[in-house]
């Protein structure tokens, strides 16, 4: 020990950062952090610190300072102060803490070492794991970020309570002793918080680790309509929930645990991106609407239920876009041989009679009921002339492709949405044997919403009470004068009114007039034979 109460320092080697501040000048210990934390060299070599006045020669000046004034008695006091004063002018105050560690009764050289060490030791072990869901893990290390701390500022403010640092401002002795007071009677604590990081390799990893997770949403689609299928008739493609990384908020949680010098894991979680569309929402707009069902009569040949066949070919599968309308002839073509039709009875004003194509007013009369059902709106409809086996008066459609006296039937979306189309000739759950026309038309869910018909006879028309006589030219049913046949009784005829009524869970909301059908009254028919019996 040196006069002054100071270890020696001249010639020799200095271990770690061992410079203090010194009485008469305001100096930083140098090379507060050392070069290279990970292995603990510190730079060594030779100080020589300004020399600080002795205890000695203070004692000394004060003590004359008592001569000359005189006054022994303050001269006792500020010896005692001295006293006071003495033990803490090499060491750290009690209550001064840096970084957590207790300074109190540490020279500086101790306190130096104590918080540098603990600064290599907390950076060596210092880690922040990027732990995902799947266990996999990445670590950040203070090596990884080149963190450096530097305790200087620290270390000076804890050496400057209760020591004189300044050579420009000069603390009295009575000052220093009312610094050791308040430095007893309250912690007085200090922190290297100071680093340096470079942040951009964080940025780097959680842009990779982002790129890694990001999965984009997908919505899902409609792939096909498949008409044949009376369970299932649409396909989807899956929505996919896509994910994404906040690297933003994981990167303020790294910060904070640099800044608390905290050791720990951070859950790297993705966060879902949902998709605007999903199969949920498109099977509201894929739904059975309607469906109506006409019977096919068992005397019906097999050439006219071809033709129904054929007929619900061409509209089976037909998709109908919002506002666009479906017309039957249109769709279903001429009716002819080359087009793929048969020749079979077909009505033509009340009279049965051969025609290609006989059968495809079943098949118009099934998609005008089922369009109407499922909300559509009418445009072009006939009735026929006179009431047909497979429905009610009021609820059918006939159609014609004869030029001069075509008629069609035709129907307008106004749904909302597409509306798709699956017709069928099938056979009877209930009967083996008889067969009947399917409709079912698809689009967006009515909900609790549903359409019914409903007919309503205005007016019966009598028929003439004369017969019609028609001469059997062809001999079709006789064949002299003397002989006649009645080929169809008298019948009365109808004025019906259709209407489309609109329910909610079954309460009606509205009753809307569609048609009037009128089916004329019938004379008796009797064919009559041409040719003289010899």
């Amino acid at each position: 020990m040196n006069n002054n109460g100071y270890p020696p320092y001249q010639n020799q080697p200095v271990q770690g950062n061992q410079q203090r501040p010194y009485a008469q000048q305001n100096i930083r210990p140098q090379n507060d952090f050392p070069n290279g934390f990970q292995n603990g060299n510190y730079p060594s070599g030779d100080f020589k610190p300004k020399k600080k006045r002795s205890f000695t020669w203070q004692l000394t000046k004060f003590l004359l300072v008592l001569i000359l004034v005189g006054a022994a008695g303050v001269g006792i006091y500020v010896g005692k102060t001295y006293l006071d004063v003495a033990p803490y002018t090499s060491v750290f105050l009690d209550g001064v803490t840096v970084d957590g560690i207790d300074l109190g009764g540490m020279t500086w050289d101790e306190g130096n070492t104590a918080v540098r060490s603990q600064i290599i030791n907390k950076l060596s072990s210092w880690y922040v794991r990027l732990k995902s869901t799947n266990g996999s893990y990445k670590d950040i290390t203070a090596e990884t970020l080149n963190i450096s701390r530097d305790p200087s500022d620290a270390l000076e403010a804890a050496w400057a309570i209760g020591h004189d640092t300044s050579a420009t401002t000069r603390k009295t002795i009575f000052e220093l002793q009312n610094e050791i007071i308040a430095a007893n009677a309250d912690v007085k604590s200090f922190s290297s918080v100071e680093y340096n990081a470079d942040t951009s390799v964080i940025d780097n990893i959680l842009s990779a680790l982002a790129r890694a997770a990001y999965v984009e949403p997908q919505d899902a689609k409609m792939l096909s309509f498949n008409p044949e299928s009376t369970t299932e008739p649409f396909t989807f493609q899956e929505e996919v929930v896509g994910r994404t990384l906040d690297a933003e908020a994981i990167k303020e949680k790294i910060i904070g645990m640099i800044d608390s010098f905290e050791s720990g894991e951070v859950l790297i979680e993705t966060t879902a991106l949902y998709p605007k569309t999903t199969v949920a929402d498109l099977e509201k707009y894929y739904t059975l609407r309607s469906r109506a069902v006409t019977p096919i009569d068992t005397s019906s040949t097999d050439a006219r239920n071809e033709n129904i066949r054929i007929a619900f070919e061409k509209l089976n599968g037909q998709i109908i876009n919002e506002g666009a309308k479906l017309s039957f002839n249109g769709v279903v073509g001429k009716r002819s041989q080359t087009n793929g039709f048969l020749r079979a009875y077909e009505y033509n004003y009340g009279d049965l009679v051969w025609g290609i194509g006989g059968g495809v007013c079943q098949a118009s009369t099934t998609v005008y009921l089922a369009a109407l059902k499922a909300g559509m709106t009418l445009g072009d409809h006939t009735a026929h002339s006179q009431k047909v086996s497979y429905t009610d008066l009021g609820l059918d459609a006939t159609v014609s492709d004869t030029n001069g006296a075509e008629k069609d039937m035709s129907v307008r979306n106004n749904t909302g949405g597409q509306i798709f189309i699956a017709a069928h000739v099938i056979t009877d759950p209930a009967n083996r044997k008889r067969l009947l026309c399917e409709v079912r038309i698809y689009g967006l869910d009515l909900g609790d919403i549903s359409y019914d018909l409903e007919t309503e006879i205005v007016e019966v028309l009598q028929p003439p009470s004369d017969p019609v006589y028609i001469d059997d030219k062809e001999a079709k049913y006789v064949t002299f004068t003397d002989e006649f046949k009645i080929v169809s009784q008298a019948a009365e005829g109808y004025v019906v009114d259709t209407y489309l009524v609109k329910l909610q869970n079954g309460v009606q909301l509205s009753r809307e007039k569609l048609t009037r059908s009128t089916y004329p009254a019938r004379s008796q028919k009797i064919y009559v034979g041409v040719a003289t019996r010899y």
